[in-house]
């Protein structure tokens, strides 16, 4: 079997997306989503036959870039973006075993170009949130240094390095690589690009994807002495940037009007989310990027959902220790991020029960209690029977409601036999009774709710089997969160409340709803103090029942849930 180079076993590449997003606003990934100038479209527009039939020629576009960045055109180098002039200066100035020195965290690419190396990658992490370690950074500086980075605005972190501890560390690594990751830097404070004409190790890499809008194009270029320029050349591929792309950055940079505006818009909606998140977030982090990083704390999962569920879509943080329930936030024009701040503001909260609310067990759960209990009692069960047991309330459980069965019938089996059988019945490791089940209603009656409300579940299904049914169904991203049998402590199931407050500690909402169909899930909602809505299963939809779930508190009682539409505002 074939197998990549060594340094290459064990990394992991940056995978991206296959096809676009179909959202309302894309704010992952730091690209300026206000949009490019519109002589970019004209430029493109104009493309003719000659453009596309000869290799690019790049001579006026590095003089537009060197014009732009007041510097000679020997020391601008244009990239197949900037994450291509990283790459070349690993290919041109690092060798296996170098060491390559940066904060974490970070931009990712610089890692995979080490390993990819086979350099050894060393990182100095925050203490203080987001202040750049200076100190911890300085001594761990030697002379096996040959690489140091620093992104200014460093992303996720939006923090952005002083001129004095820049030179600091430049001035203690006369010997080593300055790399200036600079593709943020338009809408900082200060540019070092003064510093790449001043010292003859520093490099400065730029991107025209997150100001000038092009990234789709894909370009960002290289800001050195010309020694260094000539020295990166013999590394490049020569025509790496395409015409396209380096006739609208020549575009791009006769409308500065445009990036000014651009930056004036990004300045306003910094403004605006950072104050109006901080009632929802733990902590917004200042940021001198065109984008916020947000903790949200143990209400991220909650957030993200909303949010994607709206059609945002943002950067979650979700495993990495260092920003865990952070978001990264790309700024939009002011006018999309206060849809952003309505969207994320409380809303309504429907909590769901799983069977006979959302699933028909008839097929499913019925027939495992009806065969386990034929298994111990070698006699038959009717589902009139067992829908009598489970109207009587106190048994949610369908373990216990078997066992009851059984010992109601004279058969004293052990509760753990009893729930082996039914498993092996029922879940089988996702093969058995569970695969009988269906959705009482079409996925895309919840995908419509989940742009109005906020969704949650409290089942008193195992979590594994829960899982299985949201994701069998596509449904993951619908629901906020999922209260299952395992997060609840023995003891603490329904009727007791429990679950519920669990979703009612991270989602606090004005109305909640709780639509449940056995007396236990009308308690439940009862003592936690949210709107009990009684659902009439498959299994019964007798008066009976509709009467039991108004007495034990019941607003309302429904045929299904598609009646809902209509019964709350």
């Amino acid at each position: 079997m074939l197998q990549p180079k060594k340094t290459l076993l064990d990394s992991q590449g940056y995978e991206p997306p296959l096809y676009p997003d179909n959202c309302l606003m894309k704010l992952d990934l730091n690209e300026n989503i206000i949009g490019p100038s519109l002589r970019v479209i004209e430029a493109l527009k104009n493309i003719s036959k000659e453009d596309i039939r000869f290799y690019p020629a790049y001579g006026e576009l590095i003089n537009k870039l060197a014009e732009y960045n007041n510097i000679p055109a020997e020391m601008i180098l244009p990239t197949n973006g900037a994450d291509e002039a990283i790459k070349y200066i690993f290919d041109t100035f690092m060798a296996s075993g170098d060491t390559v020195l940066t904060v974490t965290p970070t931009f990712s690419m610089p890692q995979i170009y080490a390993n990819t190396a086979g350099c050894n990658y060393q990182e100095v992490k925050y203490k203080e949130k987001w202040v750049f370690p200076v100190a911890d950074f300085i001594n761990k500086i030697n002379e096996k240094t040959r690489l140091i980075i620093i992104t200014t605005p460093n992303s996720p972190t939006g923090d952005a390095i002083s001129r004095d501890n820049l030179l600091k560390i430049i001035n203690t690594a006369p010997n080593s690589i300055i790399l200036i990751d600079e593709t943020y830097s338009t809408y900082a404070k200060e540019t070092f690009v003064d510093l790449a004409c001043q010292y003859n190790n520093v490099i400065i890499t730029r991107s025209m994807s997150k100001d000038f809008a092009l990234a789709g194009l894909r370009l960002g270029y290289i800001i050195t002495n010309k020694q260094n320029i000539n020295y990166l050349k013999r590394a490049i591929s020569p025509y790496s940037v395409n015409t396209l792309a380096a006739k609208a950055g020549i575009a791009a940079l006769e409308d500065i009007e445009h990036i000014v505006s651009v930056k004036k818009q990004i300045q306003e909606s910094k403004y605006l989310l950072s104050n109006g998140l901080k009632d929802i977030a733990k902590a917004v982090y200042p940021s001198e990027g065109n984008f916020l990083l947000a903790d949200f704390g143990e209400k991220a999962d909650f957030i993200y959902k909303r949010l994607l569920n709206s059609g945002i879509k943002v950067k979650y943080f979700k495993n990495n220790p260092d920003i865990k329930n952070c978001f990264r936030i790309t700024l939009p024009a002011p006018e999309q991020a206060q849809i952003l701040l309505n969207v994320i503001q409380d809303r309504d909260l429907i909590v769901f029960d799983m069977d006979g609310v959302l699933i028909d067990t008839t097929n499913s759960y019925r027939i495992a209690i009806r065969e386990t209990y034929k298994h111990f009692s070698k006699q038959d069960i009717t589902p009139e029977q067992i829908q009598h047991a489970k109207n009587q309330g106190g048994l949610n459980n369908d373990w216990d409601l078997t066992e009851y069965l059984l010992k109601n019938s004279g058969f004293n089996i052990p509760k753990q036999e009893i729930i082996d059988k039914f498993q092996e019945l029922y879940w089988n490791d996702g093969n058995g009774f569970i695969l009988n089940e269906d959705l009482l209603t079409k996925p895309d009656f919840f995908q419509n709710l989940a742009k109005k409300y906020d969704l949650a579940i409290f089942t008193g299904r195992p979590k594994a089997e829960a899982e299985f049914v949201i994701k069998r169904w596509n449904m993951e991203d619908l629901f906020s969160m999922v209260i299952t049998m395992d997060d609840v402590p023995d003891g603490f199931h329904k009727p007791d409340p429990h679950g519920l407050n669990q979703i009612l500690n991270i989602i606090s909402t004005p109305n909640i709803y709780y639509l449940g169909d056995t007396s236990d899930d009308m308690i439940a909602a009862r003592k936690a103090g949210v709107k009990g809505i009684g659902i009439l299963p498959p299994q019964d939809k007798s008066e009976n029942l509709r009467n039991k779930l108004l007495s034990e508190g019941a607003m309302v009682v429904l045929n299904n849930i598609e009646e809902l539409i209509g019964t709350i505002k």
